[in-house]
């Protein structure tokens, strides 16, 4: 394939020379000219220095350096996010290598990670996150994203096929701050927040996070409205021990976007401000976490902590969809309005760890229990077909959310890591042994129930080439639940089954500036499919190999650099086509380069190959590039901040709803758009 809008880009072409030329000019990370102050630099090497602190746990739960552990790990620092306007995690979440968004139905985030959904993936501070699984969440109370590649049951127990998304929250340090921003862009977005922090008296310190967003888009119709307020306590009773107490409050409402259909394996075409939806759409969600996490330590070597975590939702969406039935000769497409709700949601979860450092060795004991309740309300009804090429939106009589079933996923770990350093080796063995059960109770009474138990493990070797780069293979096995556990079918009745393969260098660069990680995996997933009595009749099987090349952090004290390049050769084993959604090559570069003490300027290219829309390789989305750039001011408390997005005015896809629904249900990625943003520190 050749690439020709992605290496013809203007922008591309200029980020590439200001790089090289800076690099030129400067050197080295050392190389800062005077005129440059302290302040400015410490906020520019903010999340790539600190090992202490910005060190990635995610990939071992421990405090084992980045370089010794035998898995793919990206980091996202708030840092990174500030400079890309990040305000939802699809933004953090852009150009990360092996990961790509899609459309989620227009209401909810919603990823792909090495060519597997991943909408069940998603951690907070390491525990399951997934009640908010409907919904947008919220950077504002997150201090950095870090992401898992491969399957990662070993350590956090079923999901994570192609991997896991951990956003770890912003804490009550002590520091004494009050922090103001609002932002301002096309189609009205608007966003407001604060970010306050003090020390309340010797052991008790306090922070507040609190956001309003409020947006029209480029669809007609489709607008949304939320605000996220976030309390966060620590308390010290001693040197030795910490509690933090996280509270989150959100709510949310939106028209949700389910795209547009497609006819004789290509979408309409349709301008893309075209709503296919009713009037009287809507999705409102509401949601409050209360999240405990205490940490002791006996002496330097042994750390115990001990987690808990609530969240209840509660959310109705009326929704206007296309059927999956084919778009008729007079240009129609068949729809429902679907009516679903959670009534509520709650998701448990308690998690207790025990770090053990004995000599050589580094030992983490583990158990947890995850339940999650489900009273789910369902309807649907029929509507009239619609005109694809004059949609009219119109008022729709709801069809009611009446109940339709109960689910309650019930799942309990126990876990052992053990780090063995011999020399410039060190081996990882993860064993993990879960108990899942689901129970399943219709409105009409109908009762249904599985359970089984589980063995996930991952074995790793790292060879240490220097003090600064490592080379590692690791082998690793998980499992899956059919619909994430939310939702029981007789003829899945078997989980999914997924294994890893991979081999990989990493290198910190430039005084430790700049993180390289390079790896190959491959990645084989069984889907079993069972009769009514819980026999397999047939197996699914999917097959991902492919390589992923990633650098993020600084190439001098003013320039900052991420940039990845992902190949992957996902497939149906069967049937030798690609599954829904799934690009062949991802490819990201942005840098951003601090001018003086007042000026910062910036860029991002993004390519995205081709895909398709549902199964069997049903309707072609195509590729895509798109154009980023920023530009900020700054004087002292003040900061202003410019961002463009798709400058170009790319028209492309951004993707489509999984499986066979997606060949009617194709959205559209945003056009060019702007935003201003403003802060100032009290």
């Amino acid at each position: 394939m050749i690439i020709k809008s992605f290496i013809l880009t203007p922008l591309a072409v200029a980020i590439s020379l200001a790089s090289f030329s800076a690099l030129a000019q400067d050197g080295n990370v050392g190389g800062l000219s005077e005129s440059v102050p302290d302040e400015v630099i410490s906020l520019v090497v903010q999340g790539y220095k600190g090992y202490a602190q910005e060190l990635p746990t995610s990939g071992s739960k421990s405090d084992a350096e980045w370089l010794d552990i035998p898995q793919s790990v990206s980091v996202v620092t708030d840092t990174e996010m500030k400079d890309r306007g990040a305000v939802r995690l699809v933004d953090a979440l852009d150009g990360v290598a092996g990961v790509n968004n899609t459309l989620g139905e227009g209401s909810r985030d919603q990823f792909v990670i090495r060519g597997f959904d991943a909408i069940r993936d998603i951690y907070r501070d390491g525990l399951r996150d997934d009640g908010n699984l409907q919904s947008y969440r919220s950077l504002a109370n997150v201090e950095q994203v870090e992401i898992v590649k491969g399957p990662a049951g070993a350590l956090y127990g079923r999901g994570s096929a192609g991997g896991i998304i951990n956003l770890v929250t912003k804490r009550a340090n002590g520091d004494e701050f009050t922090r103001l921003s609002t932002s301002y862009g096309s189609n009205d977005k608007f966003s407001g927040s604060i970010d306050t922090s003090t020390k309340l008296t010797d052991t008790i310190n306090g922070r507040l996070n609190v956001e309003v967003r409020r947006s029209n888009s480029f669809v007609d119709y489709v607008n949304s409205d939320d605000y996220f307020i976030a309390p966060t306590f620590q308390f010290k009773p001693s040197d030795d021990h910490t509690v933090n107490l996280d509270i989150e409050v959100m709510h949310q409402n939106l028209v949700p976007y389910r795209g547009i259909p497609s006819k004789d394996g290509k979408p309409v075409d349709v301008s893309r401000h075209t709503f296919f939806g009713s009037k009287n759409d809507y999705q409102e969600s509401d949601s409050v976490r209360v999240a405990i996490d205490d940490e002791l330590k006996f002496g330097p070597d042994i750390t115990w902590n001990n987690r808990v975590a609530f969240t209840r939702v509660t959310l109705e969406q009326q929704g206007t969809r296309q059927t999956t039935s084919a778009v008729t000769s007079a240009n129609t497409v068949a729809q429902t309005v679907n009516d679903f709700g959670y009534d509520p949601r709650t998701t448990a979860t308690l998690q207790s760890e025990l770090k053990w450092d004995v000599g050589n060795q580094q030992l983490l004991f583990g158990a947890d229990y995850n339940q999650i309740d489900i009273d789910l309300n369902l309807r649907n009804q029929s509507l009239p077909a619609k005109s694809i090429d004059d949609p009219i939106a119109d008022n729709v009589a709801s069809p009611g959310f009446p109940a339709s079933r109960e689910n309650t996923t019930k799942t309990i770990g126990l876990y052992v890591q053990d780090i063995v350093t011999l020399g410039d080796w060190s081996f990882t063995g993860n064993i993990r042994q879960d108990h899942m059960d689901l129970d399943q109770t219709t409105a009409a009474g109908v009762k249904s129930n599985n359970d089984d138990d589980k063995t996930s493990y991952r074995l790793g070797a790292v060879y240490r080439i220097t003090d600064n780069m490592s080379a590692y293979t690791t082998f690793a096995k998980s499992w899956q639940l059919p619909y994430g556990g939310s939702f029981i079918s007789p003829t899945l009745a078997e989980f999914y089954s997924t294994k890893l393969k991979e081999v990989g260098v990493k290198a910190y660069l430039l005084d430790d500036a700049l993180m390289l990680n390079a790896a190959v995996f491959q990645i084989d997933q069984e889907q079993p499919q069972t009769d009514t009595n819980g026999f397999i009749v047939n197996k699914n099987q999917e097959r991902h190999r492919g390589i992923e090349l990633e650098a993020r952090g600084q190439l001098t004290k003013q320039l900052s650099a991420t940039a990845s390049y992902t190949y992957l050769d996902a497939e149906d084993r069967d049937t030798g086509k690609k599954p829904n959604d799934v690009s062949d090559q991802l490819i990201s570069l942005g840098t951003t380069y601090q001018l003086n003490d007042t000026w910062r300027f910036g860029g991002s290219v993004k390519y995205v190959g081709d895909r398709y829309a549902g199964n069997n390789e049903a309707v072609d989305l195509g590729d895509y590039t798109t154009v980023n750039a920023m530009a900020s001011y700054q004087t002292g408390k003040h900061r202003v901040q410019f961002n463009a997005y798709n400058i170009f005015d790319e028209k492309y896809y951004l993707g489509s709803t999984d499986g066979t629904s997606g060949i009617n249900s194709i959205g559209y990625g945003s056009p060019a758009e702007f935003m201003v943003s403003y802060s100032y520190e009290l």
